[in-house]
């Protein structure tokens, strides 16, 4: 680590008096420049740290890889040499790099690089792009990501109006929630899925009055569908899963935490970092490799990149968790509940794992020190796996794994202390946590108003002193940081309060105020908190001297601003290990 300028060795005793003396006959500018140079300089707006100990600064200086100094920018000058890059901030915001603890890397590429219908805002904006795609389609099946259940009924998009799409082709359409998919009729026969097929384990086939399927499947029926479509070549892979590190630094994001992985993307990410274009950091949660569902390779695969996870890991990628899936999701009614589901009577939902086999599997991981990395979104999923983590506890002891559980949906409020009691992590996607289509004409319906007035419970879960943290299940959702932020701040539609001064934000609905949070909580959860979860906050997650330089500018400084424009902020520069990754030079890679 570098020293700060004016701070130098003690002299030794007899020279200290003519040295002083000498300082004393020098005009200030030929007092002695400070011993350290910079690459990078960073000054002249407000610097977020994320450190408790001095949160504001402001300027930031890079040599190399690593930040030697955060404070006053007259300080941050004297580090300043003719070679030194110096970046005016001057009403802009410089903060540690986001990190997003939950996404799909090679499933975001997918809706950069392909046809995604995720902006659409009504079924006429979903057939328009569709429409489109079809008129430059250059496969043989028409595939989409992104699509909007909310837009259609409880049973998802039906035939007729898949079958408008097209009727020469046959199409898929894959749910933005990743949990279910729908196909026309072309699509299903291809697929060989009829009246007499029976739904899957943990699957479900929708189907008409009659009997025959209706064009959704959910779950693990998806899986029938999705065998059927043609296979891509690696070189097309890996060509999408550049584009997507490409979007995630254009939304600042310098780790990120991939919450579902199998021997192809492990692969693709070694390759990438071998070929210098993983510009970012990469916490992988290896798919759990026994059983029917959610798994990705065969159990002795699984097994063996389990144990050789320190070896497969690279520099910028790490191989270090284990996902479990505890249940679906509340549209289609397979997240697992406490209480029934309304108009189901006795029906709470299913499990993946029955509650001895998924503890038997949690103490399996963490007796290995495995960091446990789960899908919980009803409040008796979440409730399965903190009984889970609790029996490895008492099991093995406590151990600093730091387990996360995403998404949370309905936490039930007799489990929210336990978080911290066993040391879970709280991982939300706070972008969903508002008043929306999927929330009033899908989840209102089967849970109640009760349970809606208790989803996405974040201000709660900090009260307890549980770790929080932030992600956004892209593909799923925006990838960008400042929209989750902003919902979890405002609890209302990020984008319909763009241009709403602030004494008329009450106009539109806010989901739960009381879980209202700071914009400080939300700024830690996408840094500090994030990477605390990633075994990486020694390393990153805050401006400090010694720490990697990890840091982005934004284009604006987000206390200076009225919350409701926290979303229309841009990133304008993005830094890995005080690289500039974005944006990127003119000619490079």
């Amino acid at each position: 680590m570098m020293s700060a300028p004016g701070h130098c060795r003690p002299l030794p005793a007899a020279q200290t008096l003519g040295t002083a003396l000498a300082a004393l006959l020098l005009p200030a500018v030929l007092l002695p420049a400070p011993v350290d140079a910079a690459d990078l300089i960073l000054a002249g707006g407000h610097v977020y740290t994320a450190e408790a100990a001095m949160p504001r600064a402001e300027a930031v200086v890079v040599d190399g890889h690593r930040i030697v100094f955060v404070g006053s920018a007259e300080e941050a000058m004297a580090y300043r040499t003719a070679d030194t890059r110096v970046i005016d901030t001057n009403g802009k915001m410089v903060m540690p790099g986001f990190h997003d603890a939950h996404l799909h890397t090679f499933m975001g590429g997918r809706s950069v690089t392909g046809c995604d219908v995720a902006s659409a805002s009504d079924v006429p904006a979903v057939e328009a792009i569709l429409q489109t795609c079809a008129a430059q389609l250059q496969q043989q099946w028409l595939i989409a990501e992104g699509l909007n259940l909310g837009l259609f009924g409880q049973a998802g998009p039906t035939l007729d109006w898949l079958d408008s799409i097209s009727s020469e082709v046959p199409v898929l359409l894959r749910a933005s929630d990743g949990h279910s998919v729908a196909a026309n009729s072309l699509g299903l026969q291809l697929a060989q899925i009829s009246r007499e097929t029976e739904d899957p384990p943990a699957g479900l086939i929708e189907r008409d009055d009659n009997g025959a399927p209706s064009g959704t499947l959910r779950e693990s029926a998806m899986a029938l569908v999705e065998r059927h479509i043609p296979t891509i070549s690696r070189e097309q892979r890996m060509a999408t899963m550049r584009a997507a590190v490409r979007e995630m630094n254009r939304f600042g994001l310098t780790s990120v935490f991939d919450a579902w992985v199998g021997s192809t993307d492990i692969a693709m990410f070694r390759a990438m970092d071998e070929q210098g274009a993983l510009s970012l950091r990469v916490r992988a949660a290896l798919a759990y490799g026994h059983g029917e569902l959610f798994t990705q390779d065969s159990p002795d695969v699984y097994e063996r990149q389990l144990r050789d996870r320190d070896s497969l890991s690279t520099d910028r990628f790490k191989l270090a968790a284990v996902k479990l899936f505890i249940d679906g999701v509340l549209e289609g009614e397979t997240a697992a509940l406490v209480s029934p589901y309304l108009g189901n009577p006795g029906y709470r939902g299913e499990l993946t794992y029955p509650q001895d086999e998924l503890n038997r599997i949690v103490a399996d991981l963490v007796g290995r020190d495995i960091q446990v990395y789960t899908h919980a979104l009803g409040d008796g999923g979440v409730r399965s796996i903190l009984d889970a983590l609790e029996f490895a506890q008492q099991t093995h002891g406590p151990k600093d794994l730091r387990p996360s559980i995403s998404h949370l949906q309905l936490i039930h409020p007799d489990d929210q202390h336990r978080f911290a009691a066993l040391g879970a992590v709280a991982n939300f996607q706070a972008l969903w946590a508002l008043p929306d289509e999927w929330i009033i004409n899908l989840n209102l319906p089967v849970v109640g108003i009760d349970r809606v007035h208790r989803m996405y419970p974040i201000a709660s879960i900090v009260a307890t002193g549980a770790m929080i943290v932030g992600g956004s299940d892209w593909s799923v959702s925006s990838l960008n940081p400042l929209d989750a932020i902003e919902v979890a701040v405002l609890r209302q539609d990020w984008l319909a309060n763009d241009d709403l001064p602030t004494d008329q934000l009450n106009q539109l609905d806010v989901l739960n105020r009381s879980e209202r949070v700071s914009l400080d909580t939300m700024l830690r959860a996408y840094t500090i908190n994030a990477a605390w979860a990633m075994h990486q906050d020694q390393e990153t997650g805050s401006l400090a001297a010694g720490k990697l330089a990890d840091l982005v500018v934004l284009s604006e400084d987000l206390f200076a601003i009225p919350p409701q424009r926290i979303s229309t902020v841009r990133v304008e520069h993005t830094f890995v290990d005080g690289e500039q990754v974005y944006p990127i030079a003119a000619g490079a890679r």
